[in-house]
């Protein structure tokens, strides 16, 4: 946490939650050479589709980026609901299979702008189950109305 604290964590006004994570990728193992996971949850309007949303979600991610000062390297993705779920599995402190009635693969949208991608995360198979153990490092008392 002290590294966290030190290193200018600076979060878009659309952000209302952001997750710690471990390094694990679709089939669950632990890469080596870690960094730090930050999932930043976003509020999006209902309805905002397209060129809108894909600017709101850059700048998000730019936002975080560009104050970061951390001698390790930060890794962060936008998360949002495409489930109209609010994403309550996320607010649980203990993860079950039956948390979640629509718990599918790639149930949540991501947007990723780092290591030479930029935009929205293809499916790829993410499990909520297997993002578990998370850590919610900061929330807002009121999530934003964006």
């Amino acid at each position: 946490m002290n590294l966290l604290r030190s290193s200018n964590l600076t979060v878009h006004p659309a952000v209302y939650q952001v997750v710690l994570s471990g390094s694990r990728g679709p089939k669950g193992g632990c890469r080596p050479d870690s960094d730090i996971d930050l999932s930043l949850f976003v509020t999006l309007n209902s309805g905002m589709e397209g060129i809108h949303q894909a600017e709101i979600l850059r700048e998000v991610l730019e936002t975080t980026l560009n104050s970061w000062k951390a001698p390790v390297e930060l890794d962060i993705v936008a998360v949002f609901d495409k489930q109209d779920c609010g994403l309550r599995c996320f607010q649980a402190f203990d993860h079950s299979d039956g948390l979640c009635p629509k718990m599918a693969d790639d149930c949540l949208g991501l947007y990723k702008l780092q290591k030479g991608f930029a935009g929205y995360v293809p499916p790829i198979g993410v499990q909520i189950r297997k993002i578990f153990p998370w850590i919610i490092v900061w929330e807002r008392e009121t999530p934003p109305n964006h």
